[in-house]
């Protein structure tokens, strides 16, 4: 296991780091400039999804406070809206690829939340060596979405991983959440929507209940493509369907005014 921690008091003092993009690196902005991103130019890449996830975790699950880890962070983009944008601390980030990692450690000095943010180095497969049962009150995950052999021809590894069910698999992910969580903790999922029912069947085999679900559409007029789904170790069954999040208005590239507020 590899972990960082750190306080504001010893930034930048205790650890060295490129806080500016290196050679085949940007550097990124969102949520109105809050929150800076470096990723690498040609690996992988985070879109829209963590973003909705943060808020969702927050303004529909209930995830404003207690402990939280964010399984499979890659460059840290979760804990960082989390902590810049919605005010949480006390998160620890997991990540499994070495690159990624690295790039979440700088990203994280780089948007001075080291205070609020601890990251490992580690395998969500193998959780139990790392934290103790019970150890959270919240997890989000924005897992891998493909089948291990679906469209990898021209993927980087770094991409291959994150995207596809290579290191992980959707039951490896809700296996590691329900250790992880305390008694009627929840876990907060952004997964496609065409592996619904497959999510919600994984999810009851570890005594996990959907409570909460809200459909992600491209358009209004279009099929929802994602699903945010909070779910609760040993809850009752009893699930709320919130109205859908429409990410585009209309035929207008730009954001819909929801997203907007999230994102700009």
């Amino acid at each position: 296991m590899r972990a960082l921690t750190g306080t504001a008091q010893d930034w930048p003092l205790r650890v060295r780091l490129r806080l500016e993009p290196g050679p085949g690196e940007t550097l990124d902005a969102i949520c109105g400039g809050e929150v800076q991103v470096l990723q690498r130019r040609l690996g992988y890449r985070f879109t829209l999804d963590p973003v909705l996830l943060a808020h969702f975790a927050v303004f529909e699950a209930g995830a404003h406070r207690g402990r939280l880890l964010d399984l499979g962070t890659g460059c840290g983009i979760i804990p960082l809206v989390l902590s810049r944008r919605l005010g949480r601390g006390d998160i620890t980030a997991l990540e499994l690829q070495p690159g990624l990692f690295s790039l979440a450690e700088r990203n994280v000095y780089l948007n001075r939340c080291e205070g609020e943010v601890t990251l490992v180095q580690g395998d969500l497969r193998h959780v139990a060596e790392t934290f103790p049962a019970s150890s959270f009150g919240h997890v989000l995950c924005n897992p891998p979405y493909r089948a291990r052999t679906a469209g990898q021809s021209n993927l980087s590894l770094e991409k291959a991983l994150a995207r596809h069910e290579i290191a992980c698999e959707l039951r490896d992910v809700v296996r590691a959440a329900a250790y992880l969580l305390v008694p009627r903790g929840g876990l907060c999922m952004v997964y496609p929507a065409s592996r619904f029912s497959e999510l919600v069947s994984v999810l009851r085999m570890q005594q996990l209940e959907p409570r909460t679900v809200r459909m992600v559409h491209p358009r209004a007029d279009r099929p929802a493509k994602l699903v945010l789904l909070h779910a609760v170790k040993g809850g009752r069954a009893d699930l709320t369907v919130l109205p859908p999040l429409v990410v585009h208005a209309d035929e207008d590239p730009a954001f819909s005014d929801e997203v907007t507020a999230m994102v700009g």
